[in-house]
């Protein structure tokens, strides 16, 4: 089957590799969205990886499912914490070898009602997360930081939940209304964000970190009494919370390629020319 694989360098390359074996289902990929945590890997990830994680695919029934990324034992101390993505089985892949192929091998699935296409349901995923994250915002006024793909997920999230929703983004043209005073929360959706999060919150507010902040300056949160806290991927629970909502979410219009133009499709997020990029095979 075709697949886009890591070469020696860790960059990404279209290559035939044999269908994968092994445990679990295999099931056809339909589409898979490409997240700002693939790009990270890039150069990094061993060569021989497929990555991609935000997967819509059809099962040998022929239903059409979105995959779980990862699966927590829901049984230790940590997930009965609510600290899931910190279970020692949350670190085994269940998408083998991963979504930027023709066929996977999938452990876990949530499946999909017939209100929208392959390819606007790879958002199930990423909006999963979003969910999970937004748990630990207070309501009220929240400024999302770094207003691409995720951060526009976050925004519409807090709007629907009632929240008075601020963006900002290093790119004007991506920016949303920005602060009109200050905030009780933020979340940082944004590599080096911490600045205008920690310029936006008012003393006792709340700063949620689902992005690489960077180094955040321990003065202003103690001397304010801010509450800082990280949030990352989903869990079985939220996937399936966001079956349910995305089809009454307004998001940007994502761009389709094909796997083989897979190196465009990096450029044009690369570039922020495309708010979204999704692969089909």
């Amino acid at each position: 089957m075709r697949a886009v694989v890591l070469d020696a360098a860790g960059q990404p390359a279209l290559a035939e590799v044999p269908e994968p074996d092994g445990t679990g289902e295999l099931v056809t990929v339909l589409a898979c969205g490409l997240c700002g945590s693939d790009v990270e890997k890039l150069g990094l990830a061993p060569p021989g990886t497929v990555l991609g994680h935000e997967v819509v695919a059809a099962t040998a029934d022929g239903r059409r499912v979105a995959l779980v990324h990862h699966l927590p034992c829901g049984e230790c101390e940590r997930c009965l914490a609510g600290h899931e993505s910190t279970c020692t089985a949350f670190e085994a892949a269940t998408i083998r070898p991963g979504g930027f192929a023709e066929r996977a091998r999938a452990d876990e699935w949530v499946e999909l009602p017939d209100r929208l296409d392959d390819v606007r349901w790879t958002a199930v995923e990423p909006l999963a997360c979003v969910l999970r994250g937004v748990e630990s915002v207070p309501p009220g006024r929240v400024l999302v930081v770094g207003h691409g793909f995720v951060g526009r997920l976050f925004a519409a999230v807090l709007a629907r939940r009632g929240d008075e929703v601020f963006a900002v983004d290093s790119d004007p043209g991506r920016s949303g209304p920005p602060p009109d005073g200050p905030v009780g929360a933020a979340v940082i959706c944004a590599q080096g964000g911490a600045g205008s999060a920690l310029e936006a919150v008012e003393p006792g507010g709340t700063i949620l970190v689902f992005a690489d902040a960077g180094a955040i300056p321990a003065a202003p949160v103690y001397r304010r009494e801010l509450t800082l806290v990280g949030s990352r991927s989903a869990t079985p629970e939220t996937m399936r919370e966001a079956v349910s909502i995305l089809p009454g979410l307004e998001l940007p219009e994502p761009t389709v390629l094909p796997l083989a133009r897979f190196a465009e499709g990096l450029e044009l997020h690369r570039r922020r020319r495309a708010p979204k990029v999704v692969f089909v095979p």
